[in-house]
């Protein structure tokens, strides 16, 4: 049975414009039913099986941060109703950092949220404009300072490289900032770096489309994420998985769920959920939700290459490589027999290790990595 939840809170003060989220504003005046249907979405998905043993439990959004902490009190209670919860379970939500007030962070950590992770983007106000953020760095400063006195365990802090009007000194700018709020706030022992990737319909697109000399060049991103990785690792953020680093011990457990392929379930609108084998998932319109949480709007059986090709695609994702032993055993892709020349050819150029019956992406591999995993499917 799964052991991670995932519960999708839609609301937000405002759209921003690289965001493909089920994602939502102007709706909070129907906050108090869209938590009525998740409730009864959670029973009725959950009620009458065996309650399964629930390791980690994540609000997304959305920013759920802005729903009233009495709504998520009322979901995550009748999820507690209809499951087991470990004693040492994660609980993590996502907020951005103007959400945060010092009310609804004690109300969280009394809530039982142990780990939070904060959009943050940029440290710098032209940035955070560019993209169509509506917080300023003043802002996020005084939300992550807020967080940290509510003494909430574990703060993540999440930001994006690749943004328009960005270059890679301004981007030091933010890293040798955030290293600065890590030092005055220990308990900020997760950092999440991602390069900005735009859908096709993204808002964005309309002020900065493909190819914009706004945007960083794509050596400069190389050098980008270069920087990254060493600024964080001289901090002792152990880089985990290509986009996030975290200190000893504090790495994001729900999301290795993701990372190892395996089960979960998820609830709200848009979520995604892979149970038995199958993922499905409900409706990103809103009212449809409402109307009909049960429906499902996408059902796809699994089935065993797929598995595998999944098993590479998020294994590779991990600094740890992956066991292709187990790749072998678990999803009979046998790596070192089917593709021994493509894995010769990388190894020779130092993009992939392979030692200890592990593969595992070199520093120089990472930023190609969709390139690598695309030749080992």
């Amino acid at each position: 049975m799964p052991e991670s939840v995932y519960i999708h809170i839609p609301f937000c003060s405002h759209k921003c414009e690289f965001c493909d989220f089920a994602a939502f504003a102007g709706l909070s005046h129907m906050e108090d039913e869209y938590t009525s249907v998740v409730c009864s979405e959670l029973e009725s998905r959950l009620q009458g099986e065996k309650k399964p043993q629930i390791q980690t439990v994540f609000f997304g959004g959305g920013t759920p941060g802005l729903m009233s902490s009495s709504n998520l009190q009322k979901i995550f209670q009748k999820l507690l109703s209809l499951i087991n919860l470990e004693p040492d379970a994660e609980i993590s939500m996502e907020t951005t950092p103007h959400a945060i007030t010092a009310a609804k962070a004690a109300a969280w950590r009394l809530m039982g949220i142990n780990r939070l992770s904060i959009g943050i983007e940029s440290l710098l106000d032209q940035e955070l404009t560019a993209i169509g953020r509506d917080h300023s760095v003043a802002q996020a400063e005084a939300g992550i300072a807020l967080a940290a006195a509510a003494d909430i365990q574990d703060l993540s802090i999440d930001f994006m490289y690749g943004l328009p009007t960005q270059s890679l000194e301004s981007f030091e700018q933010t890293l040798d900032r955030a290293l600065e709020l890590t030092r005055k706030f220990p308990t900020i022992r997760h950092i999440s770096a991602y390069c900005l990737e735009l859908s096709p319909n993204s808002a964005l697109k309309s002020r900065f489309p493909d190819g914009h000399p706004s945007y960083p060049q794509e050596d400069e991103q190389v050098l980008m994420y270069e920087k990254l990785v060493q600024k964080l690792a001289a901090a002792g953020f152990e880089q985990y998985e290509v986009s996030n680093f975290a200190k000893k011990g504090h790495r994001s457990r729900h999301n290795m769920t993701y990372w190892h392929n395996k089960a979960y379930y998820a609830f709200g609108v848009g979520a995604h959920r892979y149970v038995g084998g199958v993922r499905s998932s409900n409706s990103r319109s809103f009212m449809k939700y409402l109307h009909e949480p049960l429906t499902d709007d996408i059902v796809e059986i699994i089935d065993q290459p797929t598995r595998a090709k999944e098993a590479l695609l998020l294994g590779l994702r991990m600094l740890e490589g992956i066991d292709l032993s187990d790749l072998h055993e678990n999803y009979g892709l046998d790596l070192l027999t089917d593709k021994k020349k493509q894995i010769e050819m990388m190894k020779e150029e130092g993009l992939v290790q392979l030692s200890d019956g592990k593969l595992r992406l070199t520093q120089r591999g990472v930023p190609i990595s969709n390139s690598i995993i695309a030749t080992l499917i």
